[in-house]
């Protein structure tokens, strides 16, 4: 019962958080993206030295994927955003559920906003402090560095905050140094200037695009999370574990424990 309820709990929350970081994104981010793509210089492909004619191995000339322009591509966004918010909610609100029946921690709306607040801290800050959110032209380190140190970043400080936040007074400090410990670790950039565009004038453009971009996404990311931390809150109360509420509210009744009015 409080699996099948927090599993639909987590739709519905990560549904809502979804669309309002969609729309965020196509108000704020998404303009930013297309004008960061306008300045896009594409390397010069010599088309005399391969063959088109079908050769499965020929992949000299084999671009990516990517989702069309417009409606594809802005769908594909939508269902990334959602799925995340859902994903997210899920953790949320299982971690709010159990220490809530434990004791540990009260929710309501207003420590919702907390949550949501320590959520975009340690899943867009912390590693943002290392990597910022990059605009198409950035000269970026190897993915997979970036994607290593993003989960060193999230684990360290989402640990650490957690730490510090429950644990025993004497435990604190562990938790302080495990939120410190990813920025000890040195992340890889690439050497040389962040652009590599050779006209002058388009790179001044890009650095303020890219200024621009990361603040955008900070604020998409902080309402993005400030929903699923509020909404979180308020369904986990009033949906979520309000069987439990009202089984222990009537177990007295249950075993006769009512106490008599009696003068």
């Amino acid at each position: 019962m409080l699996f099948r309820r927090t599993i639909t709990a987590a739709l519905l929350v990560g549904l809502t958080a979804g669309l309002v970081f969609s729309l965020a994104q196509a108000l704020s981010v998404n303009p930013i993206i297309f004008a960061a793509e306008a300045f896009e210089v594409e390397a010069p492909h010599d088309h005399g030295t391969h063959s088109h004619g079908g050769d499965l191995f020929d992949n000299d000339n084999a671009e990516p994927w990517a989702p069309q322009d417009g409606a594809e591509r802005a769908s594909y966004t939508i269902v990334a955003n959602v799925l995340a918010g859902i994903g997210f909610a899920a953790i949320l609100l299982s971690v709010m559920s159990q220490l809530k029946q434990q004791g540990t921690a009260r929710i309501n709306a207003l420590k919702g906003v907390v949550w949501g607040a320590a959520g975009f801290a340690v899943f867009f800050v912390a590693p943002s402090i290392g990597f910022p959110p990059e605009i198409p032209g950035v000269e970026a380190a190897p993915i997979n560095n970036r994607q290593a140190w993003w989960i060193f970043a999230v684990v360290c400080v989402g640990v650490g905050l957690m730490i510090f936040s429950f644990a025993r007074l004497k435990y604190k400090l562990v938790g302080i140094a495990l939120a410190i410990l990813p920025y000890t670790v040195a992340s890889t950039h690439p050497k040389g200037p962040i652009f590599a565009h050779p006209d002058p004038d388009s790179v001044i453009a890009l650095t303020q695009l890219h200024q621009q971009f990361i603040i955008a996404s900070g604020l998409s990311n902080l309402a993005f999370w400030l929903v699923l931390g509020v909404c979180s809150a308020w369904i986990l109360n009033g949906w979520v574990l309000k069987p439990i509420a009202l089984s222990a509210a009537l177990k007295p009744v249950k075993h006769g424990q009512e106490v008599s009015t009696d003068a």
